[in-house]
């Protein structure tokens, strides 16, 4: 069977919020505000709680476009190193597993995610998820320099559907027989589009529609990765961000 796999970021596959750390990595690049991190940190505390909202995913999004917008595509490269190491110490150990386990079946997997593309293939490759990244991808114009829109539907609710189809279809999946992960019902389009939807400690009301549907649950029984989980990531983690930044390098 020709399936894959596909796992949504945030809540999923890692506690808490990716968007954030990109936002304390930009601050210090100065691609972003002081201002601009600090409505990111209540949006994250927002997100701990509730899960993602279609308002908060359009907000994000506008503060990453702006944030981009003028600056050239190798600069982005350089948050690399600043964003993996965190995003990697808060992957769920119970779901770092499971991808480990599609991979082994010969299931490529990736990660589905609102978070821009250029921040999820290195992450994606710490993972050893084969299949690499869906996510945001920003436009850039013929000099390398971001516009500020967009190249393609922002990756977020039914975004996440037509992305997961179009990669079905340059790859040649059987999505009926596809695998997809999500903890929120922000994702339904995600699920849906798929034959093996997973929810992940999924909030109140994915979890009340998934108990109708008869989904199965994967519980993460722990907020944060243990200590020889982290230490495996973050030595993968670390060769993943020294071949981008020779790859940045080459570039230059």
């Amino acid at each position: 069977m020709n399936a894959a796999a596909f796992f949504d970021l945030d809540r999923t596959v890692m506690s808490g919020a990716s968007t954030w750390h990109f936002g304390v990595a930009a601050l210090r690049r100065g691609f972003y505000s002081r201002r601009s991190l600090a409505v990111d940190a209540w949006s994250a505390l927002t997100f701990a709680r509730r899960g993602s909202t279609d308002d908060s995913a359009e907000a994000v999004r506008e503060r990453i476009l702006a944030a981009v917008q003028g600056k050239r595509r190798d600069e982005m490269d350089r948050l690399v190193p600043d964003v993996l190491g965190p995003i990697l110490g808060r992957v769920h150990p119970e779901v770092y597993l499971q991808i480990l386990e599609h991979e082994r079946s010969g299931v490529p997997t990736y990660l589905c995610s609102a978070s821009p593309v250029e921040i999820l293939l290195p992450i994606a490759r710490a993972l050893n998820m084969t299949g690499g990244a869906l996510g945001t991808v920003a436009a850039v114009d013929d000099r390398g320099v971001y516009t500020g829109e967009l190249a393609a539907p922002f990756c977020y609710g039914d975004g996440k559907r037509v992305a997961i189809e179009r990669e079905a279809q340059r790859r040649g999946f059987e999505l009926s027989v596809s695998f997809a992960y999500s903890d929120s019902l922000s994702d339904l389009p995600m699920l849906e589009a798929v034959g093996r939807p997973v929810v992940v400690s999924p909030d109140a009301e994915l979890d009340v529609l998934a108990r109708e549907r008869g989904w199965p649950e994967l519980r993460v029984t722990s907020s944060r990765a243990t200590w020889r989980t982290r230490l495996v990531l973050a030595c993968i983690g670390a060769g993943a961000a020294f071949a981008a930044g020779r790859t940045t390098g080459r570039r230059h």
